[in-house]
């Protein structure tokens, strides 16, 4: 006896029949009961009283649903070309390596060095830093394996996020065989590999990807539990757990995924009986212990991190705004241009040019994968699968949409694309057969994925323009894993001073890529320090690493002799891209940084409504912001001193008012106030005092000596301690009491 499923006109074979083409069939057609009904049905009360863990043991049907042979090679061949298509050229596409790639495996040898503890101390950290984020977790903690076993490179990086990865792509083609029952299952991942969002970040280390691909396993192991039994439900919860802690994003997504899963599945849920229910809610107390630690240790890192954001959420908006805002959001990320055509919503570094996040090829088969789960939706499965769809953007939305936060769409939309070829091919009809519909979908779809791994590894590194921070940041690898060591080997009595402005977080790279005796020969410093200010500067030891950019302004200031440069490396476009120089001031520098501080020392006049009166304001450059953001009651609002040190702010009211002292907000430092009161009469007031060791964007208080006063003006001068003569002061608030 074989067994089959009755599919439209069509009866589908459980396994191959292994008979050669035109083989007489004889068919006895007798109705069994549905797996999923199967597998809905509550087990008898003797049997959970006799043997109360057999609901853990595999069903007669997930016994017949086993993979044959032939199926297992089929999926070896899908995974072997998909990890082919990843591995190759790893390290030189995408073309930059960012600082959040090496901070994971820096991370990681710092972990293992340390005895499992962080920077804190804290032993197995629930979350680690990423420079002001506490967004990493797992995936810190998969690196540590890799760093154990294998040590560190771009490659063995990027290497493990792949072999995760591979773990997602057959979690999505396994859920389309067991759960699905899909004829052309096997084609999922050809489909995920000519993927072009996909494709980029999948050969990253980002901790997007290993969120999306333990996303994936959640997603099969539950459509297994709701199709095949409870013995599924901890394997679906541990691979939830993991999704949520691999990556920030991933909480949104598993928090809609699993209240929309919950309620829609909730009779079959509340079926399982009190056994299924205590197994559940006891691994969820355990799987919930990292997160129950993390709020206790950093009770303000979701509100602070929102605020870094820049998100609407912890913005003084009316609710409604912010329910505009986040709606607006949502909706791009459904949106089929969004995920289909190319656009300019993405960083550069995260698109590939020319092709749409999900590819025009796919367009068809996923469009019409959704119309065949809209038609099933009362399957569970098909259910589930716009649930995903639904969860993808969530937490984006609450910022801003961007691919490497909606990355979890992939695994929707090629279970969509798979559904939709299985529909081409039902309305192919018996004469073209689905095999050959699946063979000729995963052969274009081959061939699409080689051409895009061709186009990546031979013209992508001249896709953009912009090598600099705003586009690729091209260098990492180029610099430190290459040069510097190289020029730290040839000059043994030379430091080299590193220009940070190409990159994010450049500090990353030196434990990555260096050695310590290598690291502590390099100092990572902009050019324009040495232009504002006086600084060492001996051209017999210091070798400057700077863009063109940097370059081009140290030629043009007049302040530097600037010596032939001793190497370049330059960008893939052949344009010169950093240089490798030693320079010297010139004889009359004294003079020339004399007017520079006379003119950091000019005020400009500006106006400002204070308290609901109208004042003049007299103060130092702002390079960023402006006055009205000292008095709009908003902390999150600053104005920065271009380079003044002090900063300087000089009120003049229109009509005298009285005047108690001041209330500050600045940015993180440590700095001295001082505050000169001018009265009607009398003689002028003056206050002032240091304050250090402040906890983050700190308010602190300055009274007038001899209590309020009526005052005509009132000067603040706001020195910044324990950094150079110039500096970047910043001022958040500034209340009059």
């Amino acid at each position: 006896m074989v067994r089959a499923v009755y599919d439209g006109e069509v009866l589908r074979p459980a396994e191959p029949l292994g008979l050669p083409p035109g083989t007489p069939v004889r068919i006895v057609v007798s109705p069994a009961i549905p797996e999923d009904a199967a597998a809905e049905r509550p087990p008898p009360a003797r049997g959970w009283a006799s043997r109360p863990l057999a609901w853990l043991a595999p069903s007669r049907a997930e016994g017949a649903a086993r993979l044959t042979r032939a199926e297992l090679a089929l999926l070896a061949a899908g995974l072997a070309f998909y990890a082919l298509t990843r591995l190759v050229g790893l390290a030189a596409f995408p073309i930059y390596f960012f600082c959040d790639e090496a901070i994971q495996t820096t991370l990681a040898r710092e972990l293992l060095d340390s005895g499992l503890r962080d920077v804190n101390g804290v032993l197995l950290p629930p979350y680690f830093r990423n420079a002001e984020k506490w967004n990493l977790s797992l995936s810190v903690y998969i690196h540590a394996l890799s760093v154990a076993l294998f040590g560190q490179s771009v490659a063995l990086t990027r290497g493990t996020s792949v072999a995760v990865s591979i773990l997602g792509v057959a979690a999505v083609a396994l859920t389309l065989r067991l759960v699905f029952r899909s004829g052309s299952w096997w084609v999922a991942p050809f489909a995920l590999a000519a993927m072009p969002a996909w494709f980029l970040h999948s050969r990253t280390a980002f901790e997007t990807t290993m969120m999306v691909s333990f996303y994936a396993c959640f997603l099969c192991c539950y459509l297994l539990y709701r199709t095949r039994g409870p013995r599924w439900l901890l394997p679906a919860l541990v691979f939830g757990a993991m999704t949520f802690y691999s990556y920030a994003n991933g909480q949104g997504v598993m928090l809609v995924s699993g209240v929309l899963l919950l309620l829609c599945d909730l009779p079959y849920h509340l079926r399982q009986g009190w056994r299924v229910w205590a197994l559940g809610a006891g691994a969820l107390a355990l799987l919930a212990v990292p997160l129950l630690r993390f709020r206790l240790l950093q009770p303000d890192a979701y509100a602070e991190q929102l605020r870094l954001l820049g998100s609407s959420w912890v913005s003084p908006l009316p609710l409604a705004a912010k329910l505009g805002t986040f709606g607006a959001n949502y909706l791009q990320g459904l949106s089929p241009t969004y995920w289909f055509l190319y656009n300019t919503v993405d960083l550069e570094r995260h698109r590939m040019r020319g092709m749409g996040h999900l590819g025009l090829w796919l367009a068809p088969f996923v469009l019409l994968g959704l119309v065949v789960c809209l038609r099933r939706l009362a399957s569970p499965a098909h259910r589930a699968v716009l649930v995903a769809v639904l969860a993808a953007p969530f937490s984006a939305a609450l910022v801003a949409i961007a691919i490497t936060r909606t990355l979890a769409m992939v695994v929707p939309a090629a279970i969509l694309a798979v559904l939709g070829l299985d529909q081409v091919a039902a309305w192919a009809g018996p004469r073209l057969r689905q095999r050959w519909v699946a063979a000729a979908a995963a052969a274009a779809l081959a061939v699409i994925c080689l051409t895009v791994t061709r186009a990546a590894l031979v013209e992508g590194p001249t896709w953009f323009s912009d090598y600099g921070m705003g586009g690729m940041q091209y260098g990492a690898r180029q610099l430190f894993a290459e040069s510097i060591p190289e020029e730290l080997a040839r000059s043994p009595g030379t430091t080299l001073l590193v220009s940070p402005t190409w990159a994010n977080n450049p500090n990353v790279f030196l434990p990555f890529f260096l050695t310590p005796a290598q690291s502590e020969r390099v100092q990572l410093i902009n050019i324009d320090a040495f232009t504002t200010s006086k600084l060492e500067l001996d051209p017999a030891r210091q070798l400057f690493v700077m863009p063109q950019d940097e370059y081009a302004r140290a030629n043009e200031s007049g302040k530097f002799v600037l010596q032939p440069p001793e190497r370049i490396i330059s960008y893939p476009d052949g344009r010169p891209g950093f240089y490798f120089v030693r320079m010297a001031y010139v004889p009359n520098i004294d003079e020339l940084f004399a007017a520079d501080r006379a003119a950091r020392a000019r005020l400009v006049e500006d106006e400002a409504t204070i308290g609901g009166q109208a004042a003049r304001v007299a103060h130092s450059l702002l390079d960023m912001g402006q006055v009205a953001n000292l008095f709009d009651g908003d902390p999150k609002t600053l104005a920065r001193g271009a380079e003044a040190n002090p900063f300087v702010l000089q009120l003049s009211f229109a009509e005298p008012r009285a005047l108690s002292g001041v209330t500050l907000t600045t940015a993180s430092m440590n700095f001295e106030l001082t505050m000169r009161a001018t009265p009607v009469d009398g003689e002028d007031a003056v206050a002032g005092a240091t304050f250090v060791d402040l906890p983050p964007d700190p308010t602190v208080r300055l009274d007038l000596p001899g209590g309020p006063r009526q005052v005509r003006e009132l000067r603040l001068e706001i020195h910044q301690l324990n950094v150079p003569e110039v500096a970047h002061v910043h001022v958040r608030e500034l209340e009059l009491r």
